[in-house]
């Protein structure tokens, strides 16, 4: 039988696998400053969990969710995003005590849509929630890490920027918009004019390019801000500002989760065709899942998009041990010493030198150590670096204290 990885997924080897973990570890080391601590989550989780919060109307629910019944008969869905599963957490696991609290979390998220360039149906993010913070320097901050970890990563990036309100002035909106859509539903996509009846706003993410030309026409979130989402949106476009943060304000942006409200964020990069983080506030998300009322923002960073901005220049590193005529065991006690200190390092079993060099290449090891009956007697070896090429025979004591 000839086994394929299941459509929409891949295997991570070689630069890959190490882009993946470069990316997570800059993620983690810039979260930490900020005061985030790690959660994990199931994998999956209660299907109710996802129709409550993302809303069972969303494409997500209807069309995109891996969702099975368990041996009990009970409904279960891989998770298809990260906020959702951490509120459920923090609720459940009594974790909104001393607010505010800072959690963030990596992993594997599932969508069973067709698959394509940055859209699997298994793929990763790192996402970050705030919880207990209104103010708007969680809003900033959310931003701000997420331009400083693509700075570090020196992935060019764009970003955008709206605001959608409140519950209040967001209703007022609904009912314009609905009216608006109702004149002209007919000309919008099938998805679109089912989305009337469940949720109108949703009609405004639909990615079919007909849509959003005829929504270009539509009234705007802006026109219906109250007074307090206005000055809060214009207290973050200042802030951005006074930090340097370049920004560009869309007043068409909106996110497919039903939970956002004020501030919503979308960064973009050359190399993407969708967005590679985004996020906003979502203040009403922990309530409405049965927790307390408590203000939440935070933002999903897709992985598998910035893996492919992202460029890394493999360094060489490592030791291949080689012996000519020599036991493995004796060979394993050099190795054995020099991953004691902290060298990863390969004992060679081919009997052709040339063959373990290339074995060495292969493997991006640096160094060679040789260790012949010369050496042997001289309590030595001969260390050869495989990238400039230069080779010295030195006491075994001195290489291993130079380690």
């Amino acid at each position: 039988m000839n086994y394929q990885c299941p459509r929409g997924t891949g295997d991570f080897f070689g630069d890959e696998i190490r882009k993946l973990r470069k990316a997570e570890s800059v993620f983690a080391q810039v979260l930490s400053l900020y005061g985030f601590e790690e959660i994990k989550t199931p994998v999956f989780e209660d299907t109710a969990l996802f129709k409550r919060s993302i809303g069972e109307g969303s494409d997500i629910v209807k069309k995109q969710m891996y969702t099975f019944l368990d041996k009990s008969g009970r409904s279960l869905s891989l998770r298809p995003e990260g906020t959702a599963p951490v509120a459920r957490a923090v609720i459940s696991g009594n974790l909104l005590t001393g607010l505010p609290r800072r959690f963030y979390y990596s992993g594997a998220m599932f969508r069973y849509e067709r698959p394509q360039k940055d859209r699997r149906r298994e793929f990763f993010q790192v996402g970050a929630e705030i919880f207990g913070e209104k103010s708007i320097t969680a809003d900033v901050e959310a931003i701000e890490i997420c331009a400083e970890v693509f700075e570090k990563l020196k992935i060019p990036f764009s970003l955008e920027i709206n605001s959608i309100g409140c519950s209040d002035c967001r209703g007022e909106y609904e009912r314009v918009f609905k009216k608006w859509l109702e004149e002209r539903i007919t000309r919008f996509c099938s998805d679109c004019q089912e989305r009337l009846s469940t949720n109108p706003l949703r009609v405004l993410d639909c990615k079919k390019e007909p849509c959003r030309k005829k929504l270009e026409s539509a009234p705007l979130f802006k026109e219906f801000l109250c007074s307090a989402c206005r000055e809060n949106f214009e207290a973050i476009c200042g802030n951005l500002s006074k930090k340097k943060i370049g920004y560009k304000i869309n007043p068409r942006l909106v996110r497919g989760l039903d939970y956002y409200n004020g501030c919503v964020f979308e960064f973009y990069s050359p190399s993407a065709r969708d967005a590679i983080a985004a996020g906003g506030r979502y203040d009403g998300l922990v309530k409405f899942l049965g927790g307390p009322g408590v203000p939440a923002v935070g933002f999903a960073v897709g992985i598998d998009r910035v893996l492919n901005a992202l460029e890394i220049k493999t360094e060489r590193k490592g030791y291949i041990v080689i012996g000519a005529g020599m036991a493995v065991g004796a060979l394993e006690d050099i190795a054995g010493k020099i991953r004691d200190k902290g060298k990863t390092c390969i004992v060679s079993t081919k009997k052709k030198m040339n063959s373990s060099l290339k074995f060495a290449s292969e493997r991006n090891l640096r160094y060679a150590v040789f260790v012949g009956e010369s050496e042997l007697n001289s309590s030595s070896i001969t260390k050869k670096d495989l990238e400039t090429g230069e080779q010295e025979t030195v006491l075994l004591e001195k290489f291993f204290k130079e380690l």
